[in-house]
């Protein structure tokens, strides 16, 4: 891969193709890698540094700069500890090892964060989430897939697709507001001046300070001292919050900042470069869109779980006066209705247009077939 180096850089602001692998180390200089044969293009205006690669890039920078992503269209990897990662679009998965004040916007795929400082927001993340916090707290909106993460203090506030845990010190304030669509684990060892609203679908529990009760029609209020701190909990299915051990962990890996790890990158980076075509898929899709939407439908999928595992209580316990009326499911067209309609053209979907791509990515098809490929879903 061809290299470039650059000195008093204060920042830098990023767009990629194709995935980006960036570590954090000891040289005060910039050094930016990518393939021969496609092109780079980087500018630098009083300190700060804008690059736009369009293929596979490699990144290398001191750990005071502040990296921006503007949008990775690939996966983004970063290895190492940054003072500062703010993220608007990642379309593949995001690996972050360490970074003292983060940001995180759209990520289309899996998220996790090993460790953060200070307070960091993440707003949709389309896959799982799995986090450490080291000493400060975090704010998490959106997750389509399963959220795990540890923690000395939390403010969180979702609504998760599937299943939720958190190992945690503590809850911090009033807006702690946690709906997953499966199960909820809780393991946290201060629930002083805390006070819990829980409704499961299934079997709600705690275990606190030799104190413990379960609850088969899946609901509770505790309160805790002055019940200061507010703590909000409603799953589809069982819901546990006990001051015991843990029975899960947090295992993460990243990779490193070593070079022979750097090495290893290069030569994936170079072998993939090499076998791309150069036909640009980028203007395609809508990676804002369709993150917002896959969160909407993991979010409304989880308040679906949510809804029928009340329903279900209720049908069971009866306690209707406690979840509210149920709404009536809408109709059903009869089959004389829906053959009187004229079906609508159905457009070429983001699934078929990511899956050309993949087959194209793959040297299962050339540029050319995946073109009349694309022109022919269109026309179907």
């Amino acid at each position: 891969m061809k290299r470039e180096s650059f000195s008093e850089i204060s920042s830098i602001n990023l767009i990629g193709k194709k995935s980006v692998f960036v570590r954090s180390w000891e040289n005060n200089e910039i050094e930016v890698r990518y393939p021969e044969n496609k092109e780079c293009q980087i500018g630098i205006d009083h300190g700060h540094m804008e690059i736009n690669a369009k293929s596979y890039c490699i990144i290398s920078m001191p750990g005071h700069v502040k990296l921006s992503i503007e949008r990775v269209y690939g996966n983004f990897e970063f290895a190492g500890q940054l003072a500062s990662i703010d993220i608007d679009n990642i379309s593949g998965n995001c690996s972050i090892q360490s970074a003292e004040s983060l940001s995180i916007q759209n990520v289309s795929g899996n998220c996790k964060i090993g460790s953060m400082g200070t307070q960091s927001t993440i707003r949709n993340v389309g896959g799982n989430f799995h986090f450490i916090v080291d000493n400060g707290s975090i704010i998490v909106n959106g997750v389509g897939g399963n959220l795990s993460g540890k923690a000395e203090s939390i403010c969180l506030s979702t609504t998760v697709g599937g299943n939720l845990k958190l190992i945690i010190n503590k809850f911090e304030g009033e807006g702690n507001q946690l709906r997953a669509g499966g199960s909820i684990k809780l393991n946290i060892s201060d629930l002083d001046n805390s006070r819990i609203d829980a409704k499961a679908g299934g079997i709600a529990s705690y275990v606190y300070k030799d104190e413990s009760e379960r609850f088969q029609n899946g609901k509770f209020e505790k309160k805790f001292g002055n019940a200061e701190r507010i703590i909000q909990l409603r799953a589809g299915g069982n819901i546990k919050i006990s001051d015991q051990e843990a029975e899960f962990e947090i295992n993460q890996t990243f990779g490193s900042v070593e070079e022979d790890y750097i090495d290893q990158m290069e030569q994936k980076f170079e072998a993939r470069g090499r076998q791309s075509t150069g036909f640009d898929f980028s203007d395609f899709f809508d990676f804002d869109g369709e993150i917002g939407e896959k969160i909407r439908e993991k979010s409304q999928m989880a308040d679906e779980k949510i809804q029928r595992a009340m329903e279900k209580m209720e049908r069971k316990f009866s306690f209707k006066e406690e979840f509210g009326d149920i709404p009536r499911p809408p109709r059903p067209i009869s089959p004389f209705e829906s053959q009187s309609k004229t079906p609508k053209a159905t457009p070429i979907s983001n699934e078929e247009k990511m899956m050309v791509l993949r087959m194209l990515q793959e040297n299962k098809i050339s540029a050319e077939e995946a073109d009349r490929l694309l022109k022919a879903l269109e026309q179907n």
